[in-house]
């Protein structure tokens, strides 16, 4: 490394040190890299750089990789209707009605038309809960739904005759190799705690009237996915959350759809409606590029015009008072970052 690769590090370690010095996270792995190689590369806190941390929603580009493989496999289109290419639905035929025209092009981009949230694991079974949740309000326009990757989770199980988390690893993290991405950790290996408990899930089953015995108690969440629905309703696998990574297995996710030549995978990292690209997010917080959150403090962001990319892994939720920030201020920062000192040096 020159001396100025090190004083750029060295800033780049500076911006995260502080806003964990004022409590948004307790510890951190960041990397940010190009389509070859790893240019800046940090831990904090706790974190190591092998440590592995529960990706949340990072678990959504996963999926997404995934639903497009299928479609270039031949095994749906984009066009595809839930029922078409979900058995377990046509089976029921006023669930059949509702999903009749929903596609999983409306699934990726969010445009379903489907509710936000909804608590899978205070009924009995998948096909009561769904039921349940399609009772709500249908939004209009883009509304950000982990039941429609919940779906989507089902579908490639559906479409491969495969546990998604055996998916996960046959079609994803053996051919891009990546050796510790995926559902249900190894406990041996050092992994970071999540949280304590789910005391918000809590507050919003109270909100609803939906009763639950079984959350976890507030204590530390370590190896079990911290997101209720994933944990309590599908035992750790599902579409929404549940992978756990380190460091270098989501920047080569991250990378693979960098590097990618492949029509759809360039696709998806383009806006198809409402700032949503086929699973990826786009907007200011990704500059020149696109990108996903997760609940837990993680985040992805790549720009193929740039060729750079960072990964933001934290756990931002460890805090035993309950109270979290939200860290889109930290990610902005060190997104920008990475595009103007990284970016700009690509050819």
């Amino acid at each position: 490394m020159t001396n100025n690769s090190l004083n750029t590090r060295r800033i780049a370690a500076d911006i995260a040190k502080a806003y964990r010095e004022k409590a948004y996270f307790p510890s951190a792995a960041v990397s940010i890299f190009n389509n070859t190689e790893t240019l800046c590369r940090f831990t904090l806190g706790e974190a190591r750089e092998d440590s592995l941390f529960d990706l949340a929603s990072l678990t959504k580009i996963a999926v997404a990789a995934l639903v497009l493989q299928s479609v270039n496999a031949g095994l749906c289109t984009l066009q595809s209707a839930v029922p078409d290419v979900l058995p377990a639905i046509r089976q029921h035929a006023r669930l059949a009605g509702r999903l009749h025209k929903v596609t999983i092009l409306q699934l990726l981009t969010h445009t379903a038309g489907l509710p936000a949230w909804y608590p899978f694991y205070t009924q009995p079974d998948f096909i009561t809960a769904l039921s349940e949740a399609l009772k709500q309000p249908s939004p209009t326009g883009m509304t950000y739904s982990d039941i429609g990757f919940i779906l989507l989770g089902k579908i490639l199980e559906a479409l491969h005759n495969k546990p998604l988390d055996a998916l996960v690893q046959s079609r994803l993290a053996v051919p891009l190799g990546l050796k510790h991405l995926g559902y249900k950790p190894d406990r041996t290996r050092h992994i970071l705690p999540s949280g304590f408990g789910n005391p918000s899930e809590e507050a919003m089953c109270a909100n609803l009237g939906l009763p639950y015995e079984g959350f976890r108690p507030h204590t530390p969440i370590i190896g079990q996915v911290h997101d209720g629905n994933a944990w309590y309703a599908f035992h750790g696998v599902a579409g929404h959350a549940g992978i756990f990574s380190d460091l270098d297995g989501v920047k080569g996710l991250a990378r693979h759809f960098l590097t990618t030549e492949d029509p759809l995978e360039i696709q998806a990292q383009q806006e198809q409606v409402s700032g949503r690209g086929l699973g990826f997010e786009l907007g200011e917080l990704y500059p020149r590029g696109c990108g996903h959150t997760g609940f837990t403090g993680t985040s992805i962001y790549l720009s193929r015009d740039l060729k750079v990319g960072c990964v933001i892994l934290t756990n931002r939720c460890f805090y035993e008072s309950g109270e979290m920030k939200l860290i889109n201020p930290f990610r902005r920062e060190m997104n920008a970052f990475a595009a103007e000192h990284f970016g700009s040096r690509q050819s």
